[in-house]
């Protein structure tokens, strides 16, 4: 699925957003409200699954933080862990949910992925497909984008779900 969205030219959701913007100012200085039309369908998840060619290559263990127990939810505030490649074990707090975002693909290209998970957790580039475990092992999410400052991951009932897979 991709689902696409452009800024709108209609003067309704322009007054829309501007008297959004000002009621939010109050409440939240540093956010920003911004409508865009929906073009196409929703990304939900950026992931893959393979089958190993030999099971004995595969280790159900997480590097340095063990084995997965279970699936868990959500939260804002809750505490999220990961073994990345590059960045190793980190470990930050959930702060968003449900969030719609665009992420740059490439220099030319960009994507919108919905229902997104946002985290201050440390992330680096050779990170993504990390999973994101809560502080009891289960999995949360799973990586896909981030920066310095923030780390986003796919809900991991969604990756789940598409992929038609279980732990």
């Amino acid at each position: 699925m991709v689902r696409e969205y452009e800024q709108p030219e209609c003067s309704v959701a322009a007054k829309a957003a501007g008297i959004g913007n000002s009621i939010i100012k109050i409440i939240r200085p540093s956010y920003e409200l911004r409508l865009y039309k929906l073009t196409r369908s929703a990304n939900m998840v950026d992931c893959a699954v393979a089958k190993p060619v030999s099971p004995g290559v595969i280790d159900d263990r997480i590097l340095e933080i063990g084995r997965v127990a279970g699936v868990g939810e959500i939260k804002e505030g809750v505490v999220v862990q990961k073994s990345g490649r590059s960045s190793g074990v980190t470990s930050g707090e959930i702060t968003a949910r449900g969030v719609t975002l665009k992420v740059d693909l490439s220099d030319e290209e960009a994507g919108w992925f919905s229902d997104q998970v946002v985290s201050d957790l440390v992330c680096k580039p050779g990170d993504s497909g990390s999973l994101i475990l809560d502080q009891d092992n289960r999995a949360v999410g799973l990586l896909f984008a981030g920066s310095d400052t923030y780390c986003i991951f796919n809900r991991i009932q969604n990756v789940m779900d598409l992929l038609q897979i279980e732990f």
